[in-house]
């Protein structure tokens, strides 16, 4: 069996996808990343990123999301 690591998902590389485990951010930053489809065990692909870095590009539930870093940093992903 194959272990997985758990990561932030602004650490997740571009182009692989990982399965959202949880936040670790206060209740309004976490309602709101929930609203917008980032919800424990969801599937969630990084597809590219801004050419200083900042923001991110997702792919969860079917629907592409930009992201800050820092929000990013907020959620942890396994796989």
């Amino acid at each position: 069996m194959v272990e997985q690591s758990t990561r932030t998902l602004d650490a997740l590389p571009i182009g692989e996808s990982a399965s959202i485990v949880c936040f670790d951010a206060d209740d309004a930053v976490c309602r709101r990343l929930f609203d917008l489809g980032f919800t424990p065990g969801e599937d969630v692909v990084r597809l590219r990123q801004a050419p200083l870095g900042d923001p991110l590009m997702f792919r969860v539930g079917g629907i592409e999301l930009v992201l800050r870093r820092a929000e990013a940093k907020r959620i942890l992903v396994q796989g």
